[in-house]
């Protein structure tokens, strides 16, 4: 059986057979698909979009999106939602990147096209801005009960209304990507995201968890609760509205505009029922994070590995399929994510538990799941010296990879997975 694989910009093409093949799984894709602004446009009648209309009218509005790491299809939701804006005495437009690099060609062509959007819809009063964690105008907006204190971007002083695009998906320390994250840590300072992102290496810390789940049994994440009671001091009594959208590969699956709260929750059960799985775990994992922008680097591939990791039985072995063009990461997560990632496996956990830097969640997570198997394969742009030094194994051939181990156990059985970025695994 020949399986499609993302990898960067294109696909690679892995053989199984069909008595080796466990399953393939997959993130949502509706077998009767309507284009993105048909269902961006279903979101934003009239009487779906009242109240929205009626609390921003006359207001200044902060409207927040994602940065260029992430494939929400931007352009599709902005012509279809700028003229519903016209109604606000201004627009401040912020990227939210978090502790991204806020200089990059895709955080420009984001820019580029708010403009062009924003003409296109007869909006004259707005601006731009990319936060920068390190180098923004901060405010002081309190302390939460874990102690971490909420640095955020001055820009949003004077803003009386919110609006969040957010693509939901599973996230694999923060429960979910949600409009939470657009403040915390999207327009935070960079000492307030590492105080929050330290509460990653709690084990209740991880998807499927978050504060604002209907469940009251899957409300149990520290670090997402944190985030959420950052957020309230940031917003105090403004309204936050959220057009929260599910998304794979650009395509748009189902949107909503509604309160931030309502429209995260909403989404949550929809990502719950379409992109969960429940498998039996298997000798054999082959993973892939969807391609670009997904595989940029390691450090953003990752995620994809912890989203999956349950599908694998202690002692096996995973097939990572990530292109990473761009390397291991930005320059400024060496330090505190590669760096340790080469040393010794058990030093890597206790230097981290003992002394929680920013982005050391990610070695930390790494360590944990290489000291569980037996092999990482990596099929990717990097040398082989890098994914050597940080105890995975490189591979020239992914098919190789899968005919050896087919060859050690002819009844091996492989679960594969696409998108994983998207799939939450139980």
């Amino acid at each position: 059986m020949k399986i499609d694989l993302h990898y960067g910009a294109g696909l690679v093409n892995i053989e199984i057979p069909e008595q080796n093949l466990a399953q393939t799984i997959q993130p949502w894709i509706d077998p009767q698909p309507h284009s993105n602004q048909t269902i961006i446009a279903s979101a934003l009648t009239e009487e779906k979009t009242a109240d929205f209309r009626q609390r921003i009218a006359g207001k200044r509005l902060c409207l927040l999106t994602n940065d260029g790491t992430r494939d929400m299809p931007l352009a599709d939701i902005f012509e279809k939602l700028f003229p519903l804006l016209a109604a606000c005495s201004f627009v401040r437009f912020i990227i939210s990147t978090g502790t991204h690099n806020s200089d990059t060609p895709e955080n420009k062509k984001i820019a580029t096209d708010i403009v062009k959007q924003a003409k296109k819809a007869s909006l004259t009063q707005f601006d731009i801005h990319v936060h920068n964690c390190k180098t923004a105008e901060f405010t002081a907006a309190g302390t939460t009960s874990h102690s971490t204190n909420v640095l955020v971007n001055a820009k949003i002083d004077t803003a009386e209304a919110f609006c969040v695009l957010s693509d939901v998906k599973f996230h694999y320390f923060a429960g979910y990507s949600n409009p939470i994250k657009y403040f915390v840590p999207g327009l935070c300072a960079y000492e307030t995201t590492e105080k929050n992102h330290s509460l990653a290496l709690d084990d209740r810390s991880t998807y499927g968890l978050h504060p604002w789940h209907k469940d009251k049994n899957r409300r149990d994440n520290p670090l997402a609760t944190d985030q959420a009671e950052a957020m309230r001091l940031i917003t105090k009594d403004r309204p936050v509205f959220a057009l929260t959208s599910i998304s794979s590969s650009g395509k748009i699956q189902w949107a909503c505009l509604d309160t931030a709260k309502n429209a995260a929750s909403k989404a949550f059960d929809i990502v719950d029922e379409k992109n969960t799985r429940t498998v039996a775990p298997t000798e054999y994992l082959i993973v892939s994070p969807g391609g670009l922008p997904n595989d940029i680097d390691l450090y953003i591939a990752q995620r994809a590995l912890e989203l999956t990791k349950q599908a694998v039985k202690d002692n096996g072995e995973i097939l990572f399929i990530s292109a990473c063009p761009k390397g291991v990461g930005e320059e400024k997560t060496m330090q505190n994510f590669y760096d340790p990632l080469t040393r010794p496996i058990d030093e890597i956990r206790h230097s981290t538990e003992q002394d929680y830097k920013l982005y050391s969640h990610k070695p930390y997570k790494f360590a944990k799941l290489i000291q569980r198997l037996k092999k990482i394969w990596v099929y990717s742009e990097l040398p082989d010296k890098t994914v050597k030094a940080a105890h995975l194994y490189p591979t020239p051939n992914p098919q190789a990879v899968v005919d050896n181990w087919i060859k050690q156990n002819p009844l091996a059985k492989i679960t594969v997975v696409d998108g994983a970025n998207k799939i939450a695994i139980y």
